[in-house]
């Protein structure tokens, strides 16, 4: 974690391009009682592709994407600017935007197998 969560830290800048990935934690997350706070959309792995197969490459694309298109249209939805129906992508982010909260937060002292997370990912991803 760098000081004031500054990612263009030229320690912090340093340590990604070095490493095969890093993980983004965010206060705001954090504050917002999301644990752990961890920002998908900021934290890479550049390892996933040679330990995972392409289902779940491509569900975690998947997360991506909704969690993405989401942020980008947050203020839009808050202040009642975007009218459901307009855009069918914004419609399904935000349809799925609560499983995922739901699966990408876990207890302090919570277990989770492998296959049963992979499982409850494609769970969380299906309509």
């Amino acid at each position: 974690m760098t000081e004031g969560d500054d990612l263009q830290d030229p320690i912090a800048d340093a340590a990604r391009a070095i490493l095969d990935g890093h993980i983004v934690l965010s206060r705001e997350m954090a504050d917002a009682g999301h644990y752990p706070a961890i920002d998908v959309e900021r934290s890479v792995s550049r390892v996933m592709p040679q330990i995972v197969n392409e289902e779940h490459m491509l569900m975690a694309r998947a997360v991506r994407q909704v969690l993405s298109v989401c942020r980008k249209n947050q203020d839009l939805v808050s202040i009642g600017a975007y009218k459901p129906g307009t855009d069918q992508a914004i419609d399904q982010a935000f349809m799925f935007k609560p499983k995922l909260d739901q699966y990408l937060q876990q207890g302090m002292k919570e277990v989770v197998p492998y296959d049963m997370c992979v499982n409850m990912l494609r769970s969380s991803l299906q309509g």
